[in-house]
């Protein structure tokens, strides 16, 4: 990672319609801008080695209960995209790529269908909404949800207990950053409330065998959706949710990739993002309808 990744960021935070504050972090650049949502227990920070490295205007926004944005209206996938749709009308980008990574992915996939016009490509990394999160679900019940809560601050500050956890649940075998472990160990004390919401949001979302397999996503532009083929939390056979919701999606499998792509792939996720924002992936689906996978 750049020594000076922190330094190339300015800090913004916008007043929402009701009161409530979004969290985002800048960095410059030209061309069409990329706005990036991340996962549960990241924060825009997370997409920091991305935007770094790209010669576009970058945002990242800490979602709902993330970082230092506000708690959500509501645990709801639906109620996030009104925060960030909020946000980055407020912020006055007008034309830009779309990414979104697990949580923030299903995010992503509304605010594209409610800013179609302002949405010119769109890029979905392992997004949650269109299957089952057994696991979620299994995390959102009552007795489990706030032991994982409780346990999370102790669990990131013994670096050996998040390596392991880290590196097998989440990546391929990837060992977290020290710049990573910093920064959970820092978070850890105040996410509880946003995780909370964020797991009843993700196991509502499950319950409904994902909110988007029943129906078309009233989006048209390009979509580029990409998994690691050892992805435990949320199953790259979800790629065929997101193909019967948004038919011209391009999908990409990764081998011997986990959950995390920034982490584990950062230059092909880059490339994969620049592509989306030049509009160059064509359309994936062949003739017969079949879903065609791209290695």
């Amino acid at each position: 990672m750049r020594p000076d990744l922190h330094l190339a960021t300015a800090s913004r935070t916008l007043e929402l319609s009701d009161g409530r504050v979004l969290h985002l972090r800048e960095w410059p650049g030209r061309g069409r801008p990329v706005v990036l949502l991340h996962g549960l227990l990241d924060s825009s920070l997370g997409w920091a080695e991305l935007a770094a490295r790209s010669r576009r205007r970058c945002v990242a926004i800490d979602l709902p209960g993330f970082g230092l944005s506000s708690a959500p209206s509501r645990p709801r996938l639906g109620a996030y995209a009104d925060d960030v749709v909020d946000g980055v009308r407020r912020l006055g980008v007008r034309s830009f790529t779309l990414v979104g990574h697990s949580l923030g992915g299903g995010v992503a996939a509304i605010v594209a269908e409610k800013m179609s016009r302002e949405v010119r490509s769109l890029v979905l990394s392992a997004p949650v909404g269109f299957g089952r999160l057994p696991l979620a679900e299994l995390a959102a019940g009552p007795i489990v949800k706030e032991l994982a809560t409780s346990l999370l601050p102790h669990i990131v500050s013994r670096p050996p207990l998040l390596a392991a956890l880290y590196s097998h649940l989440i990546t391929n075998g990837v060992a977290p950053t020290p710049d990573l472990c910093d920064r959970l160990a820092v978070e850890a004390g105040g996410v509880a409330p946003g995780v909370r919401a964020a797991l009843d949001a993700l196991a509502a979302a499950s319950r409904r065998a994902g909110p988007f397999t029943r129906r078309h996503i009233d989006y048209h532009g390009p979509v580029a959706a990409v998994w690691g083929d050892r992805d435990l939390l949320v199953p790259p056979t979800h790629a065929r949710g997101v193909v019967r919701a948004l038919p011209q999606t391009r999908v990409h499998l990764w081998a011997g990739v986990g959950h995390h792509l920034q982490r584990e792939r950062p230059l092909a996720l880059g490339a994969l993002v620049e592509a989306a924002c030049a509009a160059a992936a064509p359309s994936v689906v062949g003739s017969n309808g079949e879903l065609r996978l791209v290695a």
